[in-house]
């Protein structure tokens, strides 16, 4: 069975709060398999194909831990690794 990724996982792994992974699901497109209203994940795989969606957009934390250089200043989003 595939790792699967909460969304407090998320929040510990990419340093940010509840209201910033719900943006990324509502806005940047994040899959995030909804079990019920309170109880949401996202697999791996799932994780690894969005963050390579944003590459040259944004700096993120990587899942497997490589880092993508460029930011996107213009939507005020910046992630300091």
């Amino acid at each position: 069975m595939e790792r699967r990724l909460s969304k407090k996982d998320l929040m510990e792994l990419y340093g940010v709060d509840r209201v910033t992974i719900e943006d990324w699901r509502r806005n940047r497109g994040l899959k995030m398999i909804e079990v019920s209203t309170h109880s949401k994940y996202i697999t791996e795989k799932d994780l690894l194909e969005w963050e390579n969606s944003l590459k040259g957009n944004y700096s993120v934390k990587r899942l497997n831990n490589q880092k993508c250089i460029r930011t996107n200043r213009s939507e005020g989003l910046i992630y300091f690794l």
